[in-house]
């Protein structure tokens, strides 16, 4: 009730909303937990990078901060949140902002010496303070919103009928053989505004984990036994994925955007190789400097590739 209310407050204009003219692309869920915002974020850098200034723009999760801040090569997980640390350490010419009011961080990155020509918010479909110029919805294809609800029955933070906010709608984690038929059914279930774009997604892991500035190929990694460290709202996809891979493993598991803590590997041999995500990579290797601490990488493969990145560009220009 509350947060239907909330919405028709929004929707209404009782509650005003700000919106910016330059090009901000939002990309967020319906649903608690991972639908792959965060590699979503990245696909998108990587498409307008060459092109634009790129400007992310995220609350921060878990980090001790509160303010609106720009990360730097001094900045740790506890300053600006694990996945905007992520983004830093990988991207040369990425500006990485935190703000818990994101109106607020917009118009403080509009106040640097050199503003962005694109802002990417990372998890911002609830934040109704700020209309996007372009909004992404993502749905795990194992939990699709129109099977859910809202907590604590479901998953859902608000009902399937915000949905209709969104300009274009994924589909994540797909499997790679989906058919054409499983696809026009979410199609129908999904019940889309004529205005609205359905793409399909699946996730790509990387040939070769990472330690470090070294790799290894993932197939002469994988020939030893192994720990998975992970700190993810659904960890499911990679399990399955290093079990089809006939990998020998242990998994410890630990709560989404976990802080990690000396004690917590204390059952993991201190010779043995342990393998984690790209967003636990910095937290553990800053607790367990002396580990061999591996991550993998993933990237996000999009159905349609040549029609999504149009629309995306097309804005954006």
């Amino acid at each position: 009730m509350v947060s239907f209310i909330r919405n028709l407050l929004y929707d209404t204009s009782l509650i005003k909303s700000t919106k910016f003219n330059l090009p901000v692309i939002g990309i967020g869920n319906l649903a608690i937990g991972g639908t792959g915002k965060s590699p979503m974020t990245e696909y998108l850098i990587n498409l307008l990078s060459n092109e634009f200034d790129i400007a992310t723009l995220s609350r921060g999760y878990g980090r001790k901060t509160n303010t609106f801040k720009i990360a730097t090569k001094d900045s740790t997980h506890f300053d600006i949140g694990d996945e905007p640390l992520q983004f830093y350490n990988k991207y040369d010419n990425l500006i990485v902002s935190v703000d818990n009011n994101r109106v607020n961080g917009i118009k403080n990155l509009l106040q640097i010496a050199t503003p962005p020509d694109v802002i990417l918010l990372d998890d911002s479909y609830q934040h109704r303070k700020l209309i996007p110029g372009l909004s992404i919805l993502l749905s795990d294809y194992s939990n699709l919103y129109y099977d859910d609800y809202i907590l604590p029955f479901g998953d859902l933070r608000e009902p399937r009928s915000s949905s209709k906010r969104a300009d274009i709608i994924i589909v994540t984690k797909c499997p790679n053989n989906l058919s054409n038929s499983k696809k026009l059914y979410i199609k129908s279930k999904l019940q889309l505004k004529v205005s609205q774009k359905l793409f399909f997604s699946s996730v790509d892991y990387s040939k070769n984990v990472f330690i470090g500035n070294k790799s290894v190929e993932f197939i002469n990694f994988i020939t030893q036994k192994f720990t998975l460290v992970t700190g993810l709202a659904n960890s499911n996809h990679l399990v399955n994925y290093l079990s089809e891979n006939n990998c020998d493993f242990n998994h410890i598991k630990f709560k989404d955007h976990h802080n990690y803590k000396s004690k917590d590997l204390d059952n993991v041999d201190n010779n043995g190789n342990i393998l984690t995500t790209e967003k636990d990579y910095a937290k553990l290797i800053e607790t367990f400097p002396e580990r061999n601490i591996y991550y993998l990488p993933i990237k996000v493969g999009v159905e349609s590739k040549q029609e999504f990145d149009k629309i995306i560009l097309n804005y954006c220009r």
